[in-house]
Parts: structure tokens; sequence; C-alpha cells
């Protein structure tokens, strides 16, 4: 069985420790996809790398679905957040499910986030179970494993970052939440706080959750 980690990129400086953290961590049949934006094509070696010819994170994960091959489909970001470590009891888990959802909402989780984004996380997690009607405690998170035939159920139509929700939603599949260690990036800057581009994507995320919504109330009628 290969598995396709996806992971997009706009200038983070410690990719390449991300990804020999991978390959040291997780022996099963892998491949590394890096998905980059980046002002300057970052030189990396133990993953391949596509430049990303759309915009935005959901996109990125797209373009680099086309380009796996695997039988289980892993979408992780780039900053170092998310460990490898996880990743493993992640993987632990796909028999039972069809989706397996890193969360640092559910028993055993832990975010390492400052306490005001902890406090948005939280807030945008109880609005998306309340509009979508999803059982899930971490909604917002952005680490994700998944069967390749999760995928051809329905079409991913990105808007911002959130890929995860949409993934879940539109599919309707079998989904297992496993707790993790939402660590502090290892460098960089983050791409979203507390200022007008975070705003932006803020608005990004209230619009996909009322059109998931009404796009299925939609297609019902």
């Amino acid at each position: 069985m290969l598995i396709s980690i996806i992971i997009p990129i706009k200038d983070e400086p410690s990719i390449q420790e991300i990804i020999d953290e991978i390959n040291k961590i997780i022996k099963q049949n892998i491949e590394i996809i890096i998905v980059d934006k980046s002002k300057s094509k970052p030189s990396i070696s133990g993953a391949r790398i596509v430049d990303q010819k759309s915009n935005g994170l959901g996109n990125a994960f797209v373009e680099g679905l086309g380009y796996a091959r695997g039988d289980i489909i892993v979408l992780m970001d780039g900053d170092g957040s998310h460990r490898p470590q996880d990743l493993l009891k992640m993987l632990e888990k796909i028999d039972e499910s069809e989706i397996v959802l890193g969360s640092k909402l559910i028993e055993g989780g832990v975010s390492n986030d400052a306490l005001g984004r902890r406090i948005i996380t939280h807030l945008f997690a109880w609005l998306t179970r309340a509009i979508l009607w999803i059982d899930i405690k971490d909604p917002m998170t952005g680490f994700m494993l998944a069967r390749r035939d999760v995928f051809r159920k329905f079409k991913l139509e990105p808007r911002g970052f959130k890929v995860v929700i949409e993934t879940v939603y539109k599919s309707r599949a079998k989904v297992t939440e496993v707790p993790i260690l939402f660590r502090e990036r290892k460098a960089g800057i983050s791409k979203v706080g507390f200022n007008l581009k975070g705003a932006r994507e803020i608005s990004k995320i209230i619009i996909l959750l009322f059109e998931l919504k009404w796009g299925r109330i939609i297609r019902r009628w």
C-alpha cells in the first residue's frame, strides 16, 4: 500500500527538516509531494516538488492529488505543526474509517497555539458543527488522512484553505478523529492571524460553510 503525503508550502524555511522527519519516522511505503508556491523554489531531497499553478492551500491540495499515486492520501502542514508521530497513530485507524482527522480538540489532543487562536479555533469548530450538522470536534483541522476512493465521490472546489471541511461534508464518509499534539510552527510567519489577511480567511470560512450548506439544500430541490 502506497501512502501519498501532500504538503503545500509557501516560503517555509524548515521544509527539509520536516521531510527528513517524515522519512525517518514513517516506515511504510510513502511518497512525499511538496506543492510549492514560494517566491524562490526551495532545494529539497527526499520528496517530489511541484510548482503550484493556482492559489490557496485548498487548490494546492487538489493539484497535489493529481500527482499522487497512493491508495491513502495525506494532507499535512508544511510549517512543522503536524507531527509524523501523530500520522502513525492516524494510519492505525484507516482500516476502520474512510477519513481520519488529527484533532487537537478531542480528549488527549493538545494545542500549542496562543490563547487567542485557540479561542478562535473553538468558536469556528462550534460554528461549523452548528451550520453543517456534522459530529466532528475539530473540523478546522488541516491534518487529514483519507482513502483515495473518497475523492471519487465528489468534486473538490476549494475556497481558501479549509479543504478538509469540504471533503468531510461532501463525501459523507465515515470519519475517525485521533488526538494530536499541534506544535508551534518551526520557523517562518503564519499566513493567518489577527490581521487583514486573517480577517479575509475568516470571511472565506464563513462563506464556505454557507455555500456547502445551501448548495446541498438546493441540489435536493
